[in-house]
């Protein structure tokens, strides 16, 4: 979702974010500036209510601000600290169903001064914060780290009804991943493991579009397997 241009400061929501405290957690990105200190990104939510969350009037700014910076530093978090998984493959035969657990290895604290609202635009009916977080050198690391040839790269797509409301937009992440996952494993494993273990990272942030009544995102991944159990361990 790349987004860049002259574009006009406001200062209004980023007074909003340190005076109000705004909870930070997880949307898709817009645009990535990838500076080996700084990340830059954007990011986006409908103003319109979801058809999932039980109300019919428009976001405030504020609210809007809230969610924008909910999916900011919650995807921030996974560019740089990851994800750890674990992953079990549906299997029809044994009557096992699939299931996927993805839990940060550490998040971006709330409140962070590091990150900050640049600017902000509407467009659409649709709202865009800009964002700028610095990162501290045992960050800048991680992000080295994420890097090298230790972790491979993937890619996986994930939908998810609007039905579940805005919050739907993380749950196509979480999906994303697991496909991402799956596919890479697919690839190289002859038979279904049991359960996976694994390390996963954000290469970028996810993209994100509405159609068809769901959230479909597309996310690129860094990710390493710590541990694969077959079936023939049981």
């Amino acid at each position: 979702m790349a987004l860049i241009g002259v574009e006009k400061r406001t200062i209004f929501p980023v007074l909003l974010f340190f005076t109000l405290s705004i909870s930070l957690s997880l949307p898709p990105i817009t645009a990535l500036e990838n500076l080996e200190d700084v990340l830059v990104a954007e990011f986006w939510t409908e103003l319109d209510p979801m058809v999932g969350e039980g109300s019919s009037r428009p976001l405030s700014q504020e609210e809007a601000i809230r969610r924008c910076l909910e999916e900011a530093r919650l995807v921030l978090s996974g560019m740089i600290y990851g994800y750890e998984v674990r992953y079990t493959p549906s299997d029809r035969s044994r009557q096992i169903e699939e299931l996927i657990e993805i839990e940060p290895r550490e998040s971006i604290p709330r409140g962070d001064p590091a990150l900050r609202v640049m600017n902000t635009r509407m467009v659409d009916n649709r709202y865009y914060i800009r964002v700028r977080y610095n990162l501290k050198e045992y960050q800048i690391h991680r992000r080295q780290a994420w890097a090298t040839n230790t972790y491979q790269s993937a890619g996986g797509r994930g939908n998810v009804s609007l039905q579940e409301g805005y919050r739907g937009k993380f749950r196509s992440f979480e999906e994303a991943i697991k496909n991402a996952l799956r596919a890479y494993l697919q690839a190289r494993e002859r038979n279904k493991p049991r359960e996976i273990s694994a390390q996963v990272a954000y290469q970028e942030p996810p993209y994100t579009r509405i159609d068809a009544g769901g959230y479909h995102s597309k996310v690129r991944i860094k990710l390493k397997i710590k541990e694969l159990q077959p079936y023939s361990a049981y």
